[in-house]
């Protein structure tokens, strides 16, 4: 296949890789298997980060040796994916994805870390790090304090102006909205760009940053944007383009993109052998947030998959029913059974990239170690994922970026 004009990538979130070594001995083997596949000369890495590699990669020498093991594999890190920053592929992850929130302190340690990180592992003039929404919101008020949360987004937001001021590039941290959060909708994100971060995040930045208001709007402005997950805003039953209209318009840009699509049952209550199909979906590592909406935009949510038989209880005209498991993008929509949202993930991609055209991409189906018997399948479901992905760009008529 010919080098796409632009760097694509898969999230290494897929890989139960937690320390450097762990992680630079799986890119070497799976990650090049999928360049060499594809027969592009470079790969893209939406290289997952968490706490354990965070502290390993504070040591000069074990950070300049996994950038020297990108390069000589053929891959490019240009955007990371900070958002889990515990163990992500143990047995039982479920709520534990989303801890610790923005009200932590080392949530905002960790992620700062991942400024210079960003910086070192990429010549990019734009490094991106997706992190997690503010918080989850079981969690209770305390851990979804929006004017917590707000301050410390400017504090990182200041970190990395400094960093820029210093003569270095540009990193933006991409809060990706997700069932449930803090920030699940693009209403969420509207009104809290406009509300709490314009107002206690400003301020909190700006203090940071010598008391100098105009440094703080500038840095908000400059360092904080979205991962636009397509998955996550189908799970809303969002008209994607609104969405995306709707958040850049507060001034929330769409910094980074991960196409990924949604298991749907449609008309569930006529389709019961669709309904088995995706309740057969249930498993214990990774929180499966459902939902279900109606004709008239009646909107019903459960908190896993396992309860969905309370959820279309409480909707007896559901239209669809959609759960929170990333599955593999070239599924294709079916009329009845089990289908896929991925026409509104490419609706969702084309959306964003006309908003962005310089948006990191990258496919982000985690899933594949409960999905496929072994990492032959998952790496075979990798490499066609990258090809779907790149036809769907190039079908765009997408500039060279």
């Amino acid at each position: 296949m010919r080098q796409p004009d632009r760097v694509l990538g898969y999230s290494s979130n897929l890989h139960a890789a937690e320390a450097v070594d762990d992680l630079a001995l799986v890119l070497s083997t799976f990650a090049v298997q999928a360049r060499e596949k594809l027969g592009w000369r470079r790969l893209g890495i939406d290289l997952r980060l968490g706490s354990i590699a965070i502290h390993e990669l504070r040591d000069p020498a074990k950070l300049s040796d996994l950038r020297r093991a990108l390069d000589q594999s053929g891959l490019v890190a240009h955007t990371l994916n900070g958002f889990p920053l515990g163990r992500f592929q143990d047995a039982v992850v479920k709520q534990g994805a989303y801890r610790p929130d923005w009200t932590s302190d080392e949530r905002v340690a960790d992620s700062i870390a991942l400024i210079d990180i960003a910086l070192a592992l990429s010549d990019a003039h734009v490094v991106s790090v997706s992190t997690v929404p503010g918080s989850y919101r079981p969690f209770g008020p305390g851990a979804n304090d929006a004017v917590r949360i707000a301050a410390n987004l400017g504090r990182w937001a200041a970190a990395a102006a400094r960093a820029a001021r210093d003569g270095r590039r540009r990193v933006v941290l991409a809060l990706e909205p997700e069932p449930w959060c803090f920030l699940e909708t693009s209403h969420d994100v509207a009104a809290f760009w406009r509300g709490a971060l314009a107002e206690h995040g400003v301020a909190a930045c700006a203090a940071a940053l010598d008391g100098d208001l105009a440094a703080g709007r500038e840095a908000i402005a400059d360092h904080l944007g979205i991962c636009f997950d397509t998955c996550h805003f189908s799970l809303a039953f969002e008209d994607q383009a609104a969405a995306v209209a709707r958040m850049t318009d507060a001034g929330a840009g769409i910094a980074k993109i991960q196409l990924s699509a949604a298991p749907e049952v449609v008309r569930p209550l006529e389709d019961a052998a669709g309904v088995a199909e995706l309740k057969a979906l249930a498993e214990p590592r990774f929180l499966h947030q459902t939902a279900a909406s109606s004709h008239a935009g009646s909107l019903v949510k459960v908190e896993d998959l396992d309860q969905l038989d309370a959820c279309l209880a409480r909707l007896p005209g559901a239209h669809a029913v959609r759960s929170h498991f990333h599955i593999p993008l070239f599924r294709a929509p079916r009329a009845d059974g089990l289908s896929s949202t991925i026409d509104d993930s490419v609706a969702g991609l084309r959306a964003c990239l006309a908003q962005n055209p310089d948006a990191h991409l990258s496919v982000e189906t985690y899933t594949w170690s409960v999905l496929a018997p072994d990492q032959r399948d998952a790496l075979a479901g990798t490499v066609r994922e990258l090809e779907f992905l790149h036809g769907a760009v190039a079908g765009m008529g997408i500039a060279a970026r």
